[in-house]
């Protein structure tokens, strides 16, 4: 048994990182201390909110790490919380990256790429933008005032001597590679990139005016046009740039909204005095924790996954020294620059936070909006759907079933199970037939149930407890075939059918009192259409599956000329190896694709064995 007390009176005067556990060893939190000693202690003395008096009753025992320094301490709290994703600290959910233009100045002849991430690699970063497409056009633009190439040939300092490409015959690259520039004249476009995506687009503007009239002058009127061409473009990016002009410079601003239950963090990101992205990140059940809370522990997750720390970030509560100072070096190691963090008081900042600050009040209305509405159509599609099929009541738990094949050959079923209106994935179960040899859906659809009810009553717990309801994917046939597996098994569970049309979309439900249409019904249409779509999902999945590791192990893999297509059709025509082994040369040379040269290879490849008897 752990004794609390006597771990607690062992507590170093260090700082360092604590871990709390449940009794399964999962870890319930990670945080740091200042004082290893004072803060742990502090779980265990006193009030507290209701949100940690919770975790507190799960503990069953703790450990902790000392490290040399706070600063160590931040860095392994995060490293640890990425790692156990623990239920009580704030967790960034994050499975988006924003997208950096970046430029590769530590190339002789520097490219323009989009990269997912900004890496310390030399090369030049510019963004976060809102997304790829937006990377790409910013991209295209550039390239079109000044070319670059986009080749990942390695071009030594004094050029190439390859033949160029059509990039170069388009004018949209300069042909370093074929020696058609030198690396000053191609480095000269590379600081008016740089100043381009910097949003200094004053000296760029002058040396394409300049270079406009010099060639007008010396009356070389395409060449003019093409710098006149360049101009536009010119304009047409900073347009595209310009959302809202700020003095701010590089900086990211950070606010919370919050209501009893969750919170919502937004940030938006402003580069060169413009906004160039945002995003929100909404926190469940984390209404009870402050705004520094919130934000101190979005800010050590969200920068330390490769992304750029600009000069400041702004955020609208005022810090805790202590964990600030600590913060504000590790954002700065990370940079390699300085950056502050900033809660302003007044002027332009303060009216820009209060702007993301809005934002956040908004998101997160429409999230309890969106969260109450899918409620209702959660509670209310199930007693809909009771009301139907004139069940006794409404069902909780919902499995559906589907049949996938291919010919006679890697027959499967899926059940899926649908909880409460919503997928319970845990559940979900795969059947590969064991009776049904050939194509069957009303056979197979027998064994399924009849196994599954089996299950039921041996009280496998595996799969759960009984049904309310069982759907199944197909109409007359397969529904009176799970009927009868029903009844054979001794239970009383309503089964009705998941009928699609000609176009393979969901067209009705069919029960014992014929079919019930879903064509003006659509909130029951796409609650039955979501179940049967997820089935068939599951079902195919499993199927490919066994597909793939069927052809992996198959005869005909060494038959020169029998690649995957080519097995593929001969599964899908001829249903299994057997079939295929008993085939004449007739029969595979009648299968769409194979010629009769072929044929007679694959026949005497799976003869040779009876040849040499």
């Amino acid at each position: 048994m752990f004794d609390f007390e006597d771990e607690l009176k062992k507590l170093p005067d260090k700082p360092g990182v604590y871990i709390m556990r449940n009794s399964e060893d999962a870890v319930l939190y990670v945080g740091k201390a200042v004082v290893l000693k004072n803060r742990v202690r502090s779980y265990f003395r006193g009030s507290h909110s209701e949100r940690i008096s919770k975790m507190i009753e799960q503990i069953d025992h703790f450990e902790y790490i000392v490290t040399d320094s706070e600063y160590e301490a931040l860095l392994l709290e995060c490293s640890l919380i990425k790692k156990h994703k623990p239920k009580y600290n704030v967790l960034l959910k994050d499975d988006k990256n924003f997208p950096y233009i970046k430029l590769t100045v530590n190339e002789p002849f520097p490219r323009l790429l989009l990269a997912r991430k900004a890496d310390k690699d030399g090369a030049r970063y510019f963004g976060p933008y809102l997304g790829a497409e937006t990377v790409y056009n910013v991209i295209d633009a550039v390239r079109r005032i000044f070319p670059t190439r986009l080749c990942r040939k390695k071009i030594p300092p004094e050029g190439g001597h390859d033949r160029v490409c059509l990039n170069f015959h388009i004018g949209l690259c300069t042909g370093p590679c074929g020696g058609k520039i030198t690396r000053e004249e191609y480095m000269e476009n590379v600081e008016h990139i740089i100043a381009l995506l910097s949003g200094k687009t004053e000296s760029t503007e002058k040396y394409l005016k300049e270079k406009m009239l010099e060639a007008s002058e010396k009356m070389e009127f395409e060449l003019a046009a093409t710098y006149r061409d360049r101009l536009k473009a010119v304009d047409s990016l900073k347009e595209r740039q310009k959302i809202v002009k700020t003095s701010s410079g590089d900086c990211d601003i950070i606010a919370v909204a919050k209501n009893e239950n969750d919170s919502c963090l937004q940030i938006f990101f402003f580069r060169n005095g413009k906004i160039s992205g945002r995003d929100y990140f909404i926190f469940e059940n984390s209404g009870e924790l402050s705004d520094w809370e919130i934000i101190s522990s979005f800010i050590t997750q969200f920068y330390s996954d490769g992304r750029l720390v600009p000069g400041s970030i702004l955020i609208e509560c005022e810090p805790d020294e202590e964990d600030a100072a600590l913060i504000t070096e590790w954002l700065t190691k990370e940079r390699e620059h300085k950056c502050t963090l900033v809660c302003p008081q007044k002027g332009e900042k303060k009216r820009l936070v209060e702007m993301v600050k809005n934002n956040a009040v908004i998101t997160l209305e429409n999230f309890e909006l969106s969260g109450r509405q899918k409620a209702n159509a959660k509670n209310m599609t199930p007693d809909a759907l009771a009301e139907i099929l004139h069940l006794e009541k409404t069902p909780e738990r919902i499995e559906a079933y589907d049949i996938s094949n291919l010919g006679d050959s890697e027959i499967d079923a899926s059940m899926v199970v649908f909880t409460n209106g919503g997928p319970d994935r845990s559940q979900y179960r795969r059947f590969k037939m064991k009776t049904v040899e050939s194509r069957n859906d009303v056979g197979s659809v027998k064994e399924t149930i009849s196994r599954r009810l089996a299950h039921l009553k041996e009280g496998d717990e595996e799969f759960g407890k009984k049904p309310d309801l069982m759907m199944i994917d197909g109409g007359r046939g397969q529904v009176n075939a799970a009927i009868e597996a029903v009844k054979e098994a001794g239970f009383d569970i309503p089964v009705c059918g998941m009928v699609k049309d000609g176009h393979h979309k969901t067209r009705g439900l069919y029960s014992a009192e014929g079919e019930y249409p879903l064509r003006d019904d659509r909130e029951m249409w796409h609650f039955v259409s979501a179940i049967q779509n997820e089935a068939h999902r599951f079902a195919i999945t499993y199927n490919r599956k066994l597909t793939e590791k069927r052809y992996r192990d198959s005869e005909l893999d060494n038959i020169p000329g029998v690649g995957e297509a080519k097995r593929l059709l001969l599964y899908r025509s001829l249903g299994s190896l057997p079939a295929i082994k008993a085939a004449t040369k007739e029969e595979l040379a009648g299968v769409k694709g194979i010629s009769e040269s072929l044929a007679g290879r694959i026949y005497d490849a799976l003869h040779a064995e009876d040849g040499k008897k």
